[in-house]
C-alpha cells in the first residue's frame, strides 16, 4: 500500500525529524509491538514493525517536498490495512511537525 506525505522541510530536515521521532514511534505501536529501523541510503528508511505477531515492512523515501512510503501488509492483517497505513502516515506527519 502506497502513501504520500507532503512537507515543506527539504530532504535533510525531513530526515532529521523522522530520525529524531523514531524512538517515540515504537512506544505508540499497538499491543507493545517492536520496531527495527535501518537507513539503507541517506534518504531511504526501512522499518520492520512487529505488531500482533506479524511483521510489517515499511519503506519511506524522503524527497524535497514529500515522503513516499510503501507499507507491505501481511495477509493476516489485510482486514486492518487501512488502519495500519493510517498509523504509519499519521506517525510520519507527527514526526515531521516537530522541530
Amino acid at each position: 500500500m502506497e502513501i504520500s506525505i507532503p512537507h515543506e522541510l527539504g530532504k535533510a530536515e525531513a530526515r532529521r525529524r523522522i530520525e529524531q521521532g523514531l524512538p517515540k514511534l515504537q512506544q505508540h505501536i499497538p499491543g507493545g509491538g517492536s520496531m527495527e529501523a535501518e537507513w539503507p541510503s541517506d534518504y531511504s528508511l526501512a522499518l520492520l514493525i512487529g505488531a500482533m505477531g506479524q511483521k510489517i515492512p515499511v519503506r519511506l523515501d524522503i524527497e524535497e517536498d514529500h515522503i513516499r512510503g510503501d507499507v507491505t501488509i501481511p495477509i493476516f492483517l489485510k482486514m486492518m490495512s487501512g488502519q495500519v497505513s493510517e498509523f504509519v502516515k499519521t506517525s510520519a506527519e507527527k514526526m515531521l511537525a516537530k522541530a
